[in-house]
């Protein structure tokens, strides 16, 4: 299979500063993206802190048949902890981090937080990853028996998960197959909760390659309110 693949992140409308991140790497077949968390101190430090100790541990893998995502994550979320510690001992840092890993035919997937991974197949679309947010934790709960404690509407989106918080990390890692045609999309929260998913899916189904889809999603998100930064990578399978 072909991979073809183009990021693009914009500041957006509102925000001072752009705190995502994203790697793009064709020769790894690596692919991320990552969002400070604004509500913490040096939110684009922790994101590009974290991209870069992920694309330092899969690189120090000489076969990438062994790369363990679960230990990787672990580095990662140690390094951007300890310096959470430095910047701000009392709050900490944070970021999110959602990747994909192409090898043997297949998507290795790794994610902690709520930049997404999206599946557009045949016109059809999908998330692939779960927002890490205390709404969805108390729907789980509800889901398994138990009732959950009331939430207020502002709280609802807040994270229940992020790299830079107290070790051990607790990440969601699943392994998705790939078909020519397929078209994946990592977005930061900029666009994800900006564009309904007919939208993203219509954008991606007519995109002509992964730069104009990339280009029109983050346009539309501007179009919207560009209320948070927004990042795209875009990845098509030929």
């Amino acid at each position: 299979m072909i991979l073809r693949s183009f990021a693009l992140s914009d500041i957006g409308r509102v925000r001072p500063e752009n705190e995502d991140s994203f790697l793009c790497d064709d020769k790894q077949r690596l692919y991320v993206v990552a969002d400070g968390i604004g509500g913490l101190p040096e939110g684009a430090q922790a994101s590009q802190l974290a991209v870069a100790v992920l694309r330092e541990s899969v690189e120090a893998i000489a076969d990438p048949a062994t790369v363990n995502y679960r230990h990787c994550l672990d580095e990662v979320n140690d390094r951007v902890f300890l310096l959470g510690q430095i910047i701000s001992a009392r709050h900490g840092i944070g970021t999110t981090l959602t990747g994909m890993h192409a090898r043997n035919g297949q998507l290795h997937v790794f994610h902690v937080g709520d930049s997404a991974l999206l599946r557009i197949r045949g016109g059809e679309s999908a998330y692939l990853t779960t927002d890490h947010t205390l709404e969805n934790e108390m729907r789980a709960r509800l889901a398994a028996g138990t009732t959950p404690p009331t939430i207020l509407a502002e709280h609802r989106n807040a994270l229940t998960r992020c790299i830079g918080q107290p070790p051990p990390i607790n990440g969601e890692f699943t392994v998705q197959d790939m078909q020519p045609g397929d078209r994946f999309l990592l977005c930061t929260d900029g666009v994800s909760r900006a564009l309904r998913m007919t939208d993203i899916a219509r954008i991606a189904s007519e995109a002509a390659d992964p730069e104009s889809c990339a280009h029109h999603l983050i346009d539309f998100a501007n179009e919207n309110g560009g209320f948070d930064n927004a990042t795209v990578v875009a990845l098509f399978v030929d």
